[in-house]
């Protein structure tokens, strides 16, 4: 049997991408391995988000070509392709690369093999899953937003959704064979529909908590997308987790006008006001850039009050990187390295407070929490909750098993980790 290893990455969109790839080779004959077993085939699903990004992705190929078996195969696919490298211009024997909207094809190119018909990109789809228990679904493709840092509508193209019967059936399946959770995933998701003549994010959901699928978790949605039907929503919704990523990337309204983001900091406010009248114990996630061009000493300030202001329960902190065909790789940037380190330090420092407040939260008021099994590190199994909190379930009768769905109750902070000690709700 010929065997197969695959590194994804970025985003949940890439890790949806990646379980569709794989699933047609493994449903071929392939078995999945490590690097250390010589694998016939390798896949590298590239990112080129930040230059460490990009880092990764050529430090990941370089590994694969060490690591694969005589003649065997190193596919590079992705956004790093489409944005294009001089790397990939060297003399690499068994390189295959490719882009974004040829991704459905890498088995039939590897095995070469006609395809068996003609098929949208966004039909990638798989009914199993072999690298997750919590299984990322893609919805969606493309944004149109050109934010000045972003370089993913130059990689990713024009915002395309995937249609809903595609969806259903995918989910469906997945329910079938005993998957739990699923993650709805996009590049920027709440365009869900905008190209469909019948529907939008709402209705998706709508259509999705009909399904047998016993949990439902969203990637990241931009904040102009939280309106109030879309929160009335997902306050009724127990399937739905209280999990919500809302990107904030400056908590100054100069920066944000720079970054081509297209709400204010007070709009931003009352939308994360919203969420927490709505949904009290909902954990909200923000994304943060420190450090674009001509950012100040004041609007750096404006932003660490801000976000300290706000109830958010964590931070995912980025360096400003300059990005090939964007706006802001034409403006002047001259803040040191060691400015930008400091300001992303103390965001993080900021963060884990953040992030302990709200695991104090859920102690004290005894929130139930919901988590699918996916790992067993010595007695505990461990997992991400439905409120994005890391918890750690003993099982002293060794009696639990991955991909349970387990409803628990935090007790208390785990020792020397980033999580809950939490025990099952007898009360459920």
């Amino acid at each position: 049997m010929k065997k197969i290893s695959i590194t994804t990455l970025g985003c949940k969109t890439n890790q949806f991408e990646s379980e569709a790839i794989l699933n047609k080779f493994i449903k071929n004959g392939y078995i999945l391995s490590d690097l250390n077993d010589k694998p016939d085939v390798v896949i590298i699903n590239t990112c080129c988000v930040t230059n460490r990004a990009e880092y990764k992705s050529r430090y990941a190929i370089r590994r694969a070509l060490k690591s694969i078996s005589p003649d065997g195969k190193v596919v590079v696919a992705g956004c790093y392709v489409n944005k294009g490298s001089s790397f990939f211009e060297k003399d690499l024997n068994n390189l295959y690369f490719f882009p974004n909207d040829r991704k459905h094809e890498i088995f039939y190119e590897i095995e070469k093999l006609k395809e068996e018909h003609s098929r949208d990109f966004m039909e990638l789809t798989t009914d199993s899953y072999h690298l997750h228990t919590r299984v990322p679904v893609k919805v969606q493709d493309g944004c149109n937003f050109f934010c000045a840092y972003c370089i993913l509508p130059f990689v990713r193209g024009k915002p395309v959704s995937r249609p809903i019967r595609s969806i259903i059936e995918q989910v469906n399946a997945l329910s079938e064979n005993g998957v739990k959770e699923i993650i709805l995933t996009g590049i920027n998701l709440g365009l869900y529909g905008f190209d469909l003549t019948d529907s939008n994010l709402l209705y998706l959901l709508k259509e999705i908590v009909r399904t047998d699928i016993m949990q439902i978790r969203l990637s990241s949605i931009e904040p102009m997308f939280f309106n109030d039907e879309l929160i009335d929503f997902l306050a009724s919704q127990k399937k739905i987790c209280h999990h919500f990523h809302i990107p904030l990337q400056s908590g100054s309204d100069t920066v944000l006008r720079k970054m081509n983001r297209t709400y204010s900091t007070a709009e931003f406010k009352n939308i994360i006001k919203k969420v927490k009248t709505a949904i009290p114990d909902a954990a909200i996630g923000c994304d943060v850039i420190v450090g674009f061009p001509g950012e100040t000493d004041e609007e750096f300030s404006k932003t660490y009050d801000f976000i300290d202001d706000v109830p958010v329960s964590y931070l995912h902190v980025f360096r400003y990187s300059p990005r090939k065909f964007t706006k802001a790789a034409e403006m002047d940037w001259n803040l040191s390295g060691t400015i930008s380190k400091k300001r992303m330090q103390s965001l993080q420092k900021l963060g884990h407070i953040k992030k302990n407040e709200f695991s104090k939260y859920l102690i004290d008021k005894k929130v139930p929490l919901k988590a699918v099994l996916e790992k067993k590190e010595k007695e505990y199994w461990s997992s991400v909750s439905d409120h994005s909190v890391k918890i750690f379930l003993r099982d002293e009768n060794n009696i639990a098993e991955n991909g349970m769905l387990k409803n628990v109750v935090a007790k208390d902070f785990k020792a020397d980790s980033d999580g809950l000690i939490v025990e099952e709700d007898v009360h459920d």
